[in-house]
């Protein structure tokens, strides 16, 4: 690896130029980060699990994964302002990124605000009404899981 410039820093901060490219990152080294991060998940350690995806933000902020997944996992963790900070980054990117979207619609149902949650859900599943994408399938399973959770709210008041 070659001397890291201010040119590389200010090319890195400008978006020109990202982190796993900056620092010769290879793509086995980058697969066996992602590796470590689903075992934090899959083992339920949520906190490590953030502390791994937020490095692989950093490192590619091309790959949108790493940022829903933290999402998903400060959510769970109560952190909602947290979350909402990464999807505003999301959505600052691409304002109609359905993946953004979903994570938004996420964020409102945690937050009790199932009006603006069911709006957003269903922006994308009528861009996407056979979940033919990932946004499109977590839209359907994510307005599932909300319904569930209405008709059990409704069977006990």
């Amino acid at each position: 690896m070659s001397e890291i410039t201010n040119q590389h820093v200010d090319a890195y901060v400008g978006g020109k130029i990202e982190l796993v490219d900056l620092l010769g990152v290879d793509a086995d080294t980058l697969d066996k980060l992602r590796g470590r991060a689903q075992f934090f998940l899959d083992g339920g350690h949520r906190e490590r699990a953030l502390i791994m995806l937020e490095m692989l933000e950093e490192l590619d902020r091309r790959d949108k994964l790493p940022t829903l997944l933290a999402i998903e996992v400060l959510l769970e963790l109560g952190r909602s302002d947290a979350a909402r900070d990464k999807i505003d980054a999301l959505l600052a990117r691409d304002a109609h990124d359905p993946d953004a979207l979903v994570a938004l619609a996420e964020l409102r149902l945690a937050t009790g605000e199932l009006v603006a949650a069911a709006n957003l859900l269903r922006t994308v599943i009528e861009v996407d009404p056979d979940a033919k994408t990932s946004a499109g399938a977590r839209a359907q399973a994510v307005a599932a899981r909300a319904h569930a959770r209405l008709s059990r709210q409704n069977h006990r008041g």
